[in-house]
């Protein structure tokens, strides 16, 4: 009887430790994405992560990670880290998009772009995926009374950017910078101002 009690203390005990490991990895990852958030908020914010000639910056000054870290409390080496992540599932997605090609079908496009917004977001959590998903069906019904049908890679960006401009929690001069979202989106600054001039977004 000792021994079957005792054998079943040791189960209890294996999982009680698997439980806490479990439970520690999660909030490690909770922390995580966390960090993330803040972090590429303060970047899309603030920082271009594009150089003149519209290419990724693929290298960062210490004095950029410096004042992102005086910003936002979190280690230079932390953000550093997340920044280059970052970069590299941006230049993934973006070949990605490059090398695939997508039929601009109206009929299955909003299918589509809620999958890529969605990616998006996972890539760059620095706007309200929810409040997104909302925008993109009503600017889904301004485009379809218009008849006109901007591309995927616009009409996320255009979502975004509406998103944030509504979004109250930042004020006017915290928005994202509009070449940001063009460049995480894939957009080029001609189709993001001429959407936004059709349909009158100021």
């Amino acid at each position: 009887m000792t021994q079957a009690i005792k054998k079943r203390a040791s189960e209890i005990k294996e999982i009680i430790g698997s439980y806490d490991s479990k439970l520690e990895n999660f909030n490690d990852r909770h922390r995580n994405d966390k960090l993330n958030t803040i972090i590429l908020n303060y970047l899309f914010r603030n920082i271009s992560f594009i150089n003149n000639n519209n290419r990724l910056i693929q290298n960062y000054n210490p004095s950029d990670y410096l004042k992102i870290s005086s910003k936002t409390h979190v280690s230079t080496l932390i953000i550093k880290e997340t920044i280059e992540n970052f970069l590299i599932d941006l230049k993934n997605f973006k070949r990605f998009l490059k090398n695939c090609k997508i039929q601009h079908d109206p009929k299955n496009l909003n299918r589509k772009i809620r999958i890529y917004l969605h990616k998006i977001h996972r890539i760059a959590p620095i706007f309200n995926y929810n409040r997104a998903r909302k925008n993109l069906e009503i600017l889904q019904s301004f485009l379809a009374k218009k008849n006109f049908w901007p591309t995927m890679s616009t009409q996320i960006a255009i979502v975004i950017y509406i998103t944030d401009k509504n979004d109250e929690s930042y004020p006017e001069n915290e928005k994202i910078l509009q070449k940001n979202i063009r460049t995480l989106c894939n957009s080029s600054a001609y189709a993001f101002h001429r959407t936004r001039n059709i349909l009158n977004i100021a």
